[in-house]
């Protein structure tokens, strides 16, 4: 009998052996992907580019952001009656003015009591937004609270007094990664 003909079994081989080179494949090119990823992480901003990240990297980028707030690296000092500007992009609040913010995931905001600031967001990637300020239970604080739109403009800014009440700003349809900590001292 000839046994050059396929059979269920030699198609299932080939398609396991197929599938088991892809994975294979998909695990180097992510381990090249990782080393590239620790290389740029030695430069001044520590910050993630909007424009290099992709669908699948939103978990990374929500870890890594995680793991900057943890150890203080991603916070700033806003000085009274400044204004802190965001990129707006559903993975994560990139900062982008004052320059000390430009390019960081979320960063910590540390701001004095009883001082005035202006917080919002300018530009974003097409998506609906908003900024809210929020408090520990996670309610909106004073109505601080902008209109939820994908194109930005002035309404999109809050002027607001630090209070102990603040303790987040957020956007609420991304609200579990569009975060970010405020501290007020």
């Amino acid at each position: 009998m000839n046994d050059d003909r396929l059979t269920r079994r030699t198609i299932l081989r080939v398609g396991t052996t197929v599938a088991s080179a892809g994975v294979l494949a998909g695990c180097l090119e992510e381990a090249g992907t990782d080393s590239e990823l620790d290389d740029s992480s030695d430069d001044e901003s520590n910050g993630t580019d909007a424009d290099e990240a992709t669908e699948g990297d939103a978990d990374a980028d929500a870890d890594d952001v995680a793991d900057e707030s943890d150890n203080g690296r991603n916070e700033y000092e806003a000085a009274p009656g400044e204004e802190i500007v965001f990129y707006g992009d559903q993975a994560y609040w990139e900062g982008k003015e004052p320059r000390d913010i430009e390019g960081k995931a979320n960063p910590t905001l540390v701001l004095e009591e009883g001082k005035a600031y202006t917080i919002g967001w300018d530009e974003g990637d097409g998506v609906a937004h908003n900024i809210e300020l929020r408090d520990e239970d996670d309610a909106v604080v004073d109505d601080y609270a902008t209109d939820i739109t994908d194109d930005p403009g002035d309404d999109q800014f809050i002027e607001f007094e630090a209070t102990e009440e603040l303790a987040t700003y957020v956007c609420a349809p991304h609200a579990a990664i569009m975060r970010g900590e405020i501290r007020i001292e």
